[in-house]
């Protein structure tokens, strides 16, 4: 399918590539459809792109590679409702805030998006406990995380 991008200029997204938030993303519900877009020269980072909006997307990066002890807990009703069956469909990623200053770039630890390679469907976790915050420093996540 061609997707129209702020980014990128029109691109082509095969149709395994866009997830459906049944209830938008937090701030955004009324936007459904995002695609999940790899580019190879700006690995490890990707983009949630919205399908129906070319000025809504989401730089996003894996949580695991820069905070390999990351962790929490999906509920039942969060599990059920984007229909995970098994943990190896899962993939998780964090929106990263790029200021003008990379070194300044922040993660959101605190509401991850999950979602279910399998079945497309993704949703933000909001994470009501634990040491996460919104703005983990980027470049310094490896270093005691």
């Amino acid at each position: 399918m061609k997707l129209s991008t702020a980014r990128f200029g029109q691109l082509e997204i095969q149709e395994e590539d866009v997830y459906v938030f049944p209830n938008g993303i937090p701030g955004f519900e009324q936007h459904h459809r995002f695609g999940l877009i790899e580019v190879e020269e700006h690995k490890p980072f990707s983009y949630l792109q919205s399908i129906s909006s070319p000025d809504l997307a989401f730089v996003v990066i894996d949580p695991f590679i820069i905070y390999p002890k990351y962790e929490f807990d999906l509920s039942e009703d969060f599990i059920q409702e984007i229909q995970i069956q098994s943990e190896d469909q899962i993939l998780v990623r964090a929106i990263v805030s790029v200021h003008d200053n990379l070194n300044d770039a922040t993660v959101n630890l605190v509401a991850p998006i999950v979602l279910n390679a399998n079945e497309r469907k993704g949703k933000q976790l909001i994470l009501t406990h634990g040491d996460y915050s919104t703005k983990h420093r980027l470049l310094e996540g490896s270093a005691d995380e």
